[in-house]
């Protein structure tokens, strides 16, 4: 999504491009490929990062058009979500969680609850993230999800609505602190705490590792830290489309680090080294659902964020 958008982009996203997408929505595959086609044609800005990423999710062996055609789909892969979502505020829970039609990895996500102390979802920017969040809402009694607010009002109205009926509880990473101790308590009611591994958000803390073959990617620690701090498992957790629905599974588990980590120390830390292979091999096995429209580069100075910044 657009990070900081002008008047005129929030009027040709927001007022046109959504407001059809909810109001038209037999229109919606015709009116999504039209953009998709225009956005990678006249956004350079986008498609060279696309096709970056694109780059690293292939490997060092892809051709030029592997790549083109591959960040091609992962922006088609983001305009399908952003249609799920406009056109999915009339369906009911049953309904949303119905999406799914595979799950895989149960016995890990079990395993990883008989510990009691609450548990991470950790994921990526892929799939369809609310029906997977209906399917969880299934299995917890309350779910907590870290983001970040899309500055598109319509958008990020429809997808609280969808929250709010599947009862899930929202925090802000631009909170800081605040968000910190709620997922913190969270985990320690033995609640399920959802989030991204893949993106580092702004106001969020990094680490700087290998990713995908980038010897230096700027990736989120939040989940690791979260897990030392409150003992909590991380449940590596992705969704894919397949034909018929969506694939949501359960990659392992993670056991909780069993003592406080050091800043300098995570980036080599087993549990963080264990995040990010899951969340390669996912990346891996479908690159053209990857929506990677985020920069992996790490910043010119590094964070100074406290432990107050997921």
């Amino acid at each position: 999504m657009i990070a900081n958008p002008s008047k005129f982009e929030r009027f040709v996203t927001d007022d046109i491009y959504f407001r059809l997408l909810e109001g038209l929505p037999v229109s919606a595959p015709i009116v999504r490929a039209v953009v998709q086609w225009a956005t990678f044609a006249c956004v350079p800005p986008w498609r060279r990062r696309l096709i970056q990423n694109a780059t690293l999710a292939l490997g060092p062996d892809s051709s030029p058009f592997q790549r083109s055609a591959c960040a091609f789909g992962m922006l088609g892969a983001m305009q399908r979500l952003i249609s799920d979502v406009m056109m999915a505020r009339a369906l009911s829970a049953t309904q949303l969680a119905g999406r799914v039609v595979q799950i895989d990895g149960s016995a890990e996500y079990f395993a990883a609850r008989t510990l009691r102390r609450g548990v991470i979802i950790a994921g990526i920017h892929m799939g369809a993230f609310e029906p997977s969040l209906a399917v969880l809402c299934q299995r917890e009694r309350r779910v907590h999800v870290l983001f970040q607010p899309d500055p598109m009002q319509r958008f990020e109205r429809a997808r609280q609505q969808l929250r709010r009926e599947l009862g899930v509880v929202e925090h802000h990473v631009a909170d800081g602190i605040s968000s910190w101790d709620a997922l913190l308590c969270a985990l320690r009611a033995d609640e399920a705490v959802v989030l991204h591994g893949d993106f580092v958000l702004p106001g969020q803390r990094g680490v700087v590792m290998p990713f995908l073959g980038k010897p230096d990617a700027h990736l989120p620690s939040g989940a690791v830290r979260l897990s030392a701090a409150a003992g909590a498992p991380i449940v590596p957790t992705f969704c894919a489309r397949i034909p018929g629905g969506l694939r949501v599974w359960a990659d392992g588990w993670i056991p909780p680090p069993s003592a406080p980590i050091a800043s300098k120390e995570l980036s080599t830390h087993p549990a963080q080294v264990a995040l990010v292979a899951a969340m390669e091999r996912t990346i891996r096995k479908y690159p053209q659902q990857w929506m990677a429209f985020m920069n992996l580069a790490a910043p010119a100075t590094a964070p100074t964020k406290g432990h107050g910044s997921p």
